[in-house]
């Protein structure tokens, strides 16, 4: 018998973008089955003002209350606010900045949007967006060498948005589709100084994938690109590809685009590694 489905209303409170908070509160109920999130986001608070307007909604609706705020006497507030309310409530960063200040022996500064500040690593994760962007499904040969990753795939292997991802964390990420009976343009690259990694898919699901794809580009006809024998014999000879060249290889069917990165960067950290054992 199915459980019922039961609601939760979650009250994402931050004084800057409120990404934090709203990854950790997606992080968070991803533990737990049959629940149904009622998000109330509040962004940019840093008035009396506005946690007149938020403690309204926690009066009304219940629930949990998730916040990340760096001024000492709103932060205060707020957690009055949740007591009077009898609303349990967790300061998401507190923790980890309370630990890192007392490794460090210093205090923290209370910089609100600290995390997102523009910084190097902001200018460099936008480096690498521009640069991924650029490199998209074969774009840009000639300046493949200057990538960080190389991500290699059939058609409809979660190529780009898993190469965006990546870029958001930092990575300059080239990607290139293997299409049948063309040769791949990376046998003329020296691979053994380039991280490269292999996508591969289940072929019925790439055949769901694909045809959802031509009845959205108005394509009547049924061709090879999602016909089932043909789709196998792509990846079968994808495979071939990867082993060939030595290349790791990702079975994305059943994998979020999350989880098929943190599964590249991994990779990409051990090569690495191995590649600095070698200078």
């Amino acid at each position: 018998m199915t459980s019922s489905l039961r609601k939760l209303h979650l009250h994402l409170v931050s004084d800057s973008t409120g990404e934090t908070t709203h990854q950790m509160g997606r992080a968070a109920l991803a533990q737990f089955k049959n629940v149904q999130a009622i998000e109330h986001i509040w962004t940019l608070v840093r008035s009396e003002d506005h946690l007149t307007a938020i403690e309204a909604a926690i009066e009304k609706h219940g629930g949990v209350v998730l916040f990340s705020i760096a001024d000492r006497n709103l932060r205060q507030q707020m957690e009055a606010i949740c007591h009077r309310h009898d609303i349990p409530s967790v300061s998401v960063l507190d923790h980890v900045v309370h630990t890192v200040s007392k490794i460090l022996g210093e205090p923290e500064q209370g910089v609100i949007g600290g995390q997102h500040r523009m910084d190097r690593a902001y200018f460099d994760r936008m480096e690498a967006l521009d640069f991924t962007i650029q490199h998209d499904d074969g774009q840009a040969i000639s300046t493949v060498h200057n990538a960080d990753i190389i991500i290699v795939g059939v058609s409809r292997s979660s190529k780009t948005p898993t190469s965006i991802y990546l870029a958001h964390r930092g990575y300059k990420v080239a990607n290139y589709p293997l299409v049948p009976g063309v040769k791949m343009p990376l046998d003329d690259f020296p691979h053994q100084s380039m991280f490269i990694v292999g996508l591969i898919k289940d072929a019925r699901r790439l055949v769901q994938i694909r045809r959802n794809r031509l009845v959205a580009m108005n394509e009547q006809e049924l061709t090879d690109y999602a016909d089932l024998d043909k789709i196998a014999e792509e990846v079968a000879s994808a495979r071939k590809l990867f082993n060939k060249h030595k290349w790791p290889i990702i079975d994305v069917t059943r994998r979020s685009v999350e989880e098929t990165a943190a599964a590249i960067i991994n990779l990409h950290s051990r090569w690495m590694e191995n590649k600095g054992d070698e200078v």
